[in-house]
């Protein structure tokens, strides 16, 4: 893993706008480059502002996602999206552990969360292997729970605020 830069744009937008990406977000998928050049530009003002930010995940020098802990307003937003075809070996929770830890050496007093949805277990079995607890389940309107990982218990604003992202 690297941080992620703007010269990764293309490689991320061929995973993002690729809807075997988001086979449990299906409205998530990518449509515009654009959108890969703004979640560039966020990872690179990140790296400069905060000192962590997104990573290019690599194989075999290959980009084939990215993931790590970003920051948001005063907590860790712990999470990864990967290229289907590297599915299934560890890498996703690599990843994520990766990205806790380099998150404590960060800012240890920021919370780690990583939110995901019901109709995706992997991706909660990874924020648990990661070191995270579920600290919170709800059902949204569209029949989809939103879970709430974290490393800690989390005050009751920013737990509210958290769960308003969808």
């Amino acid at each position: 893993m690297r941080p992620l830069v703007l010269d990764d744009v293309d490689a991320v937008h061929a995973v993002y706008s690729d809807p075997g990406t988001w086979r449990h977000l299906p409205a998530g998928v990518f449509t515009d480059r654009s959108q890969s050049v703004g979640l560039a530009e966020r990872a690179e003002r990140d790296w400069r502002d905060v000192g962590l930010g997104e990573w290019a995940v690599l194989v075999a020098g290959e980009v084939v996602g990215t993931g790590g802990a970003m920051p948001r307003d005063g907590w860790w937003n712990l999470g990864f999206r990967l290229a289907p075809r590297v599915w299934g070996h560890g890498l996703g929770t690599w990843v994520a552990s990766v990205g806790v830890g380099a998150a404590h050496r960060t800012r240890e007093d920021w919370p780690v969360v990583a939110r995901s949805l019901s109709s995706n277990p992997a991706s909660g079995r990874v924020s648990e292997l990661a070191g995270l607890e579920l600290v919170h389940r709800a059902p949204f309107p569209d029949g989809l729970d939103r879970l709430v990982h974290a490393d800690r218990p989390l005050e009751p604003a920013l737990l509210d605020a958290i769960v308003a992202l969808g």
